[in-house]
C-alpha cells in the first residue's frame, strides 16, 4: 500500500483536508483509494466500498468526520471503475471477483484484526457476501441505501434497460438513460460534470459486469443473519427501494436500522454527519 498526499487539485475533485490519496492492490492490479487517519490513537478501522456507477469520492464528506471520531477510514474504487485497473472482458466481473478484492483490501489496511465496513448501493451487494468468505475479518457490517434482498420487478426491468444501453451506446449511452429526466445535482455542476467524467473513464465491462451480477446474485439473508457480525442497514425514505422493503429485510437478518427522512440513495452525500453520528454510535456497540 502506497500513500501520496499530492496535490488536491491533481484530483478529480478537491480532496479534504486530512484525506491522502493511496494505492492499493487488486485481483486485477492497482485499486485507487482515499485514506483519512485520526489525529491520535485509531478506534478502529473502516472500509467503504461504492456502488454502481460510483467511486470513492461518493464519501468523501463522511471520511473527515469520521476520522475526527478516531477511526482510519478507507475508501476505493472498486475493479475498472473510475481510477482503478480492470480487465475489459465484463465475465471477469464476478461477486467473487469484487468480494476477493474487498478482502485483499481489508488484509492490505488492517492485516491483524477484523474491520468496519460499509457498502453502498451495489458496494452492499459485494459486502454483504463478505462475512461468509471471512466472517472474521468484519468487525461489523453496514449496509448503505444497498438492495434490501431480492430485486423487484421494476428495478429488474431498470437494470435491463441500463444493460441495454451500454452494450448499444457505450458508457455515453448509459450516462444518457440515467440522465434523460431533467433533474439538478443536488450538489452542484461542477459534481454532475465529475459523475460524467467518473462514468465516462469507469469500464464498460466494470457496468455490463456489474449489472449481470445484480441480476444473479442471491438474497442472502440466511447467511447474513448467522453470521455473527453485527449489522446495520441504513436508508433514506426516498431511496429507490421503498422503506418498507428495507425494513424487512433488515428483521430478516437481524439488523439495527436507521432511516433519513426525505433523504434519496446517497445519505453519504445528502446528510452525512448524521451518517457519521449514526456509524460511530453502531461501531461503539
Amino acid at each position: 500500500m502506497s500513500r501520496d498526499v499530492g496535490d488536491p487539485t491533481a484530483a478529480a475533485v478537491d480532496l479534504p483536508e486530512g484525506v491522502a490519496r493511496i494505492t492499493l492492490r487488486g485481483r486485477y492490479g492497482t485499486l485507487a483509494a482515499l485514506e483519512s487517519v485520526p489525529g491520535g490513537a485509531a478506534r478502529g478501522v473502516a472500509v467503504l466500498v461504492p456502488g454502481f456507477t460510483g467511486s470513492k469520492e461518493d464519501f468523501l464528506a463522511v471520511l473527515p468526520p469520521l476520522a475526527d471520531a478516531g477511526y482510519r477510514v478507507v475508501a476505493y474504487d472498486q475493479v475498472g471503475q473510475w481510477e482503478s485497473e480492470g480487465p475489459d472482458d465484463p465475465d471477469a466481473y464476478t461477486l467473487h471477483a469484487f468480494v476477493d478484492d474487498l478482502l485483499a483490501v481489508i488484509r492490505q489496511v488492517e492485516p491483524d484484526n477484523p474491520v468496519h465496513v460499509m457498502g453502498h448501493s451495489f458496494g452492499g451487494v459485494v459486502a454483504r457476501a463478505g462475512p461468509a468468505a471471512a466472517p472474521e475479518r468484519f468487525r461489523s457490517l453496514a449496509l448503505l441505501a444497498s438492495r434490501p434482498g431480492v430485486d423487484s420487478d421494476e428495478r429488474a426491468f431498470r437494470r435491463r434497460q441500463m444493460l441495454d444501453a451500454v452494450i448499444s451506446g457505450g458508457r455515453d449511452g448509459l450516462w444518457q438513460l440515467m440522465n434523460s429526466a431533467p433533474a439538478a445535482d443536488p450538489l452542484g455542476a461542477r459534481h454532475h460534470e465529475f459523475r460524467r467524467r467518473r462514468l465516462l473513464a469507469t469500464r464498460e465491462a466494470n457496468l455490463i459486469g456489474i449489472l449481470r451480477v445484480h441480476d444473479c446474485a442471491q438474497d442472502g439473508t440466511g447467511a447474513l443473519a448467522g453470521s455473527g457480525v453485527p449489522l446495520l442497514v441504513a436508508y433514506g425514505t426516498e431511496d429507490l427501494w421503498p422503506p418498507r422493503s428495507h425494513a424487512e429485510f433488515a428483521d430478516r437478518i437481524g439488523a439495527r436500522q436507521v432511516v433519513y427522512p426525505g433523504a434519496g440513495h446517497c445519505p453519504n452525500e445528502e446528510c452525512p454527519q448524521q451518517l457519521c453520528t449514526d456509524l460511530v454510535a453502531f461501531w461503539a456497540g
